[in-house]
């Protein structure tokens, strides 16, 4: 049996994403191999790059699989820092997963993606909430999972840990 041709209603399977196109978006990316790592490629970004980085990809008929931070502080405190993490894959066609990762010193603001990728929104929030990295343009930056009134972010490294000097009595 062969298989119908394509409809006005079918839509051909999308072509993976140019990387020419996230060439200058990215301050580098390299090509992984999928059965080590799970990733395709990895793209390291810099924070005013996201938006555009997210528009290449939704463009290219990419989504969004997650968006979460990592409390990188307590590894290197010489050069403490909260890093973002994407990771965006697509439906149609072969599996095309990109990791997209991006430093952000403590207390700096990220750009929101939410108004090209609307799934950012509840992540996005669950960053704030859990790690308070901020986002620019967020249409409803508020904790999502805390109560409103919480003082603390649950998932810092250093949440909970009591000072030295007042666990050894001084």
């Amino acid at each position: 049996m062969s298989t119908p041709p394509l409809t006005s209603t079918d839509a051909a399977p999308a072509a993976p994403v140019d990387l020419a196109d996230l060439t200058p978006l990215a301050a580098s990316s390299t090509t992984t191999d999928p059965k080590r790592t799970g990733f395709h490629h990895h793209h390291v970004a810099l924070a005013p790059s996201l938006p555009e980085l997210a528009r290449v990809f939704t463009s290219a008929g990419y989504f969004l699989e997650m968006l979460t931070c990592e409390d990188r502080r307590l590894i290197t405190p010489a050069l403490p820092k909260m890093r973002l993490v994407q990771t965006w894959n697509r439906f149609d066609g072969p599996a095309d997963r990109h990791l997209v990762t991006c430093e952000l010193d403590p207390g700096q603001v990220a750009p929101s993606i939410t108004a090209v990728a609307p799934a950012a929104d509840w992540y996005e929030r669950e960053v704030f909430d859990m790690y308070g990295v901020r986002f620019a343009g967020h249409p409803d930056l508020r904790r999502i999972l805390l109560p409103d009134d919480s003082d603390f972010h649950a998932l810092l490294k250093d949440f909970g840990q009591m000072d030295r000097g007042s666990e050894e009595g001084t």
